[in-house]
């Protein structure tokens, strides 16, 4: 016990932003809003669950069963627009697939080219990225996917090591205003017991990251995970890969 409270208490002189990642893991589920006050993190809020939306970057395929000359694959523009032969520009940044059709059919009505186009777009290759570090086997960018979740990014990272501290492994989000938000998240009894507490639906940037099991000493754990591999520094200053955590 004593010992306990001498690596925490040399854990919060080294760096706040680790002490409330490890209360969030002591509590399992978010940082409280008490301790989110002291810093510039963010309370944790669970997102709903919502259809993907169409992203910048995204590789688009549209087929239409009933006029496959007019099937299509692009990617969306750095401002949302899809162009596609004949239909013109539609702005499908920021709407789901089925929304897409739609628009996609009301242009080819309009045009007068088909009443009955039933375009069913899809995603080929999504542009979003999620960053997962610590102890996995492939850290970095993955793809993000439609419903991605923890468990399913850190697979798609080559899995965690024998080291990994599986039953507290921290999602770090961006908040609505801009500040980071950090969730611990227990893959462990998700795997085991599938408990729908830990399954959560990952969004565009997220950053997940796996401590070691058996990492002790404070020092360590600072200078080998937080300061080289978690994509931000100590001052809360994110910027993660090309894209940007914090644009």
């Amino acid at each position: 016990m004593h010992r306990a409270y001498m690596i925490l208490s040399r854990i919060l002189r080294r760096l706040p932003l680790l002490a409330l990642v490890v209360c969030a893991a002591c509590t399992g589920k978010w940082v409280s809003p008490q301790a989110a006050k002291v810093s510039t993190i963010a309370a944790w809020v669970d997102t709903p669950k919502t259809p993907y939306k169409i992203e910048p970057g995204d590789d688009v395929s549209v087929v239409m069963p009933f006029n496959p000359e007019l099937n299509y694959e692009a990617v969306v523009d750095p401002k949302g627009g899809l162009t596609l032969p004949l239909v013109g520009t539609i702005q499908a940044g920021g709407q789901t697939v089925d929304q897409a059709g739609r628009d996609i059919n009301h242009m080819l009505a309009v045009k007068g080219i088909t009443e009955d186009a039933y375009a069913s777009v899809s995603i080929r290759t999504y542009a979003g990225r999620i960053y997962v570090g610590g102890q996995v086997k492939k850290p970095g960018a993955v793809p993000m996917q439609s419903d991605m979740d923890v468990l399913q990014a850190i697979t798609a990272a080559g899995g965690m090591m024998d080291t990994a501290r599986s039953g507290q492994v921290v999602v770090i989000r961006r908040s609505p205003d801009g500040r980071p938000m950090l969730r611990a998240v227990n893959l462990t009894a998700l795997i085991r017991k599938a408990d729908p507490q830990e399954s959560i639906a990952l969004q565009p940037s997220d950053t997940i990251f796996v401590p070691e099991a058996t990492a002790v000493e404070a020092d360590q754990w600072v200078d080998r995970y937080i300061t080289r591999l978690v994509p931000f520094n100590q001052s809360i200053n994110y910027n993660v890969g090309s894209g940007g955590f914090f644009r």
